[in-house]
């Protein structure tokens, strides 16, 4: 391979890398504020005196842990990816 396709390849790689680790972050940032959104209705649940609201706080909460099983999918292929990309860059060869 030529060393400006190969240079080009890992400049690419690493640049996807750190866009995806971004993503990364954003997503555990996601995380942890649905956590947070999923305690405080569960406390005002204990402090609800109404079947309604109640009922309607046990949905929001039902909806937000989905919402957890989806970002931790989107978590763990995103991962994924990072692996391969990171793999794939530590093959080529060094263009140094």
């Amino acid at each position: 391979m030529a060393i400006s396709f190969t240079k080009s390849m890992l400049n690419r790689l690493t640049q996807e890398i750190t866009e995806m680790e971004a993503g990364m972050t954003e997503l555990q940032k996601k995380t942890r504020k649905t956590k947070l959104k999923i305690n405080q209705l569960e406390k005002d649940c204990k402090l609800s005196s109404s079947p309604s609201s109640l009922s309607s706080k046990m949905s929001r909460i039902t909806k937000l842990q989905a919402e957890l099983k989806k970002i931790s999918q989107q978590q763990l292929e995103l991962s994924k990816e990072i692996n391969k990309r990171k793999t794939l860059r530590a093959q080529l060869p060094s263009t140094e």
